[in-house]
């Protein structure tokens, strides 16, 4: 549309020895509207590298001087997130297997196929704008979720936040106290997004939300058949937390029986889904919360007492607001930027009353 502002066009930086090579790739992809750089040496390509920033590289490994595995090599240190595709007429798959060692994101043979360079160029991009909304999204979730976020300065705070920087350099299980509204899951969130788990997925599951029929499958997943309606395997949130945390609010309402499970899991690190026979090892931290008294419950026979003690390996109590009234201007300041931020500046101020 006339007058519509232009996308910026992504660079391609190619890098052959041979012209003819050369100019071939060069017609063929201006044709998809990227804007290409060429090189002819490795020297060349490693100062078209620093100065023009190309979102992609198609590389040749046989070149005079400086070859395609060293200029990949060194493209890497200037910038890990620029995708490089190899093209290589010569060698077997040993170099091939080298330069993805070394992170290409695939490769060409030559003679190369015209029709086969767009496909693969158009997919290397891809991935990497996917990889690069991840990095944003993760980054936003490390800023939302950092421990400065969090609202207090009364002495009990204090304590908790002392709690939370310990289990943050561990994958210890976490057990969290607290009425409603006192930020169980706002923890838990600041505990991985800020520890050793940050990069894996963090799974949130409200306990009291479910039907005890439904939440044995909502946890550990079921295969086809297992009970009525499923009609197919169904992953758990116990799988969908693999290689990061599954936070479980309101653990005290879970059944006996699935209290069971849940012991199992924190014995051997493994489950069954529900009408399997299939042993699946898993690597995920628990945090746990809940607003009873669990302690009350293993007496009354509500509560496993063997689980209770395997939750109960660090214990993070959380003071209701009652307890701490000097943090309530806190809470007011924070909300008020909050919403002025979401208003775009509409709320201006909280009135004296408040």
């Amino acid at each position: 549309m006339k007058g519509q502002e232009k996308m910026p066009q992504e660079k391609i930086l190619l890098v052959d020895d041979e012209p003819n090579i050369l100019e071939m790739l060069a017609v063929g992809l201006e044709d998809e509207e990227y804007r290409i750089l060429e090189a002819t040496d490795g020297k060349e390509a490693l100062a078209q590298v620093k100065k023009e920033k190309p979102c992609l590289v198609l590389l040749d490994i046989r070149m005079p001087d400086m070859d395609g595995i060293q200029v990949l090599r060194q493209i890497k240190e200037i910038d890990k997130a620029i995708s490089v595709i190899m093209i290589t007429g010569y060698g077997g798959m040993e170099t091939v297997l080298e330069t993805m060692k070394l992170g290409a994101y695939d490769y060409l043979t030559k003679p190369v196929n015209l029709e086969k360079v767009k496909v693969l160029v158009r997919r290397a991009l891809e991935a990497q704008r996917l990889a690069q909304e991840v990095t944003s999204l993760r980054s936003k979730l490390e800023e939302k979720y950092k421990l400065e976020n969090i609202v207090g300065k009364h002495p009990k705070m204090f304590e908790v936040y002392k709690m939370m920087g310990r289990v943050m350099s561990n994958k210890a299980t976490v057990l969290i106290l607290g009425e409603t509204g006192t930020g169980k899951e706002v923890v838990a969130q600041a505990i991985h997004f800020n520890g050793l788990l940050k990069d894996g997925p963090f799974v949130a599951v409200d306990c009291a939300s479910l039907p005890s029929d439904l939440l044995e499958s909502e946890l550990f997943g079921h295969e086809r058949g297992a009970f009525t309606n499923a009609i197919a395997q169904k992953v758990g949130k116990f799988e969908l937390a693999n290689k990061g945390t599954l936070f479980l609010d309101e653990i005290g309402n879970l059944t006996l029986a699935t209290q069971v499970r849940l012991l199992r899991f924190l014995q051997e690190r493994r489950i069954e889904r529900v009408g399997g026979t299939k042993s699946i090892e898993l690597d995920v931290r628990i945090i746990a919360a809940t607003n009873l008294d669990l302690e009350r419950a293993v007496k009354e026979g509500s509560f496993r007492e063997d689980l209770y003690y395997r939750l109960n390996v660090v214990t993070i109590p959380l003071p209701p607001l009652r307890e701490r009234r000097d943090d309530i201007p806190l809470f007011v300041e924070h909300f008020l930027q909050k919403f002025k931020s979401e208003s775009g500046g509409k709320v201006k101020r909280t009135l004296p009353e408040t």
